[in-house]
């Protein structure tokens, strides 16, 4: 499976002149994800080049308004343009209030059917055969939830040179991508790992914005292989930070580290910062492995 994540926006309560609020475009295979939603974030998706209409399901981390006043207009515009599949929104029970005040009091009526699932604390809220999503509370100053996307059902690869050579039918590969062995037709046995290859490693992705640095949350997040962690300022602001619920770059260095994470990327910065390199090197001091969510920038991973 292949997975692209677009950052949409990466700055915190106020967006400045080249930085929007909290969006991220999560793409994992055919499943396409819309992580927080804040005020222009449609345009971001049009800017850069991502099909709306082909979200599936949209994450709603909390309800400040950086996180989720996007949703109207997004919405709306989809409607405009004759959306007809269903759209599931996961996000704080107070949030499906919203969106059904707001088309009642405009007298608007949806294309589409919406499917709601109120947030709760560490428990699996969705999962399908393709991938499973988890919710765990976090430390803000309203209920605000962090998430833990996982691919499942990791297929194995076909040898197709060996496949060739046995003269294998196209009509079992199926069956061999899911770690069957094969049973031909004159009662030949062929096992399994003789014709396939072990799969990749199931990719995992976890997102914790606006919270308090809480270790005891890196044991739900052990062994991600890409980590998102907010850093709303700099550790020499670290009192701000406390004050505020939020977190600082080399907080969620340090958070990265205890859990093992592949990769780090850090946003939600501060609108009082122009020049995020000091950011970067204060995270990368704990965890080298430490990349910006810069606006536009797509990380593709496999």
């Amino acid at each position: 499976m292949e997975i692209d994540l677009t950052i949409l926006g990466n700055s915190s309560a106020s967006p400045t002149r080249d930085r929007n609020q909290s969006g991220q475009y999560l793409k994992m295979g055919k499943c396409h994800i819309l992580i927080d939603c804040g005020e222009g974030t449609q345009s971001r998706l049009l800017k850069y080049g991502l099909s709306y209409q082909r979200i599936d399901i949209i994450l709603i981390s909390h309800l400040h308004g950086d996180h989720y006043l996007g949703m109207f207009g997004l919405l709306n515009t989809m409607s405009l343009n004759g959306r007809k599949n269903d759209l599931i929104i996961c996000a704080p029970k107070e949030l499906k209030e919203l969106i059904e005040l707001h088309f009642a009091i405009s007298n608007s009526r949806l294309t589409f059917n919406i499917q709601y699932i109120d947030l709760g604390a560490d428990e699996t809220f969705l999962e399908n055969e393709k991938i499973q999503i988890q919710s765990f509370a976090v430390k803000h100053r309203i209920p605000c939830f962090a998430f833990l996307i996982n691919e499942l059902n990791v297929r194995r690869k076909l040898n197709i040179d060996v496949c060739e050579k046995l003269q294998i039918h196209q009509k079992y590969f199926n069956k061999l991508k899911d770690g069957e062995d094969l049973i031909l037709e004159n009662g030949t046995i062929i096992k399994n790992e003789r014709v396939t290859f072990d799969p990749e490693p199931a990719f995992s992705y976890g997102y914790v914005t606006d919270t308090l640095f809480l270790e005891e949350l890196c044991s739900n997040f052990l062994g991600v292989q890409v980590l998102y962690h907010e850093a709303t300022f700099l550790d020499n602001l670290i009192d701000r930070a406390k004050m505020a619920y939020h977190s600082t770059a080399a907080q969620a260095g340090r958070f990265a580290l205890k859990a093992f994470v592949s990769q780090l990327v850090i946003g939600h910065f501060s609108s009082r910062y122009t020049d995020l390199n000091d950011h970067l090197e204060e995270a990368r001091s704990v965890f080298p492995n430490t990349e910006l969510a810069i606006e536009g920038k797509c990380f593709q991973f496999k």
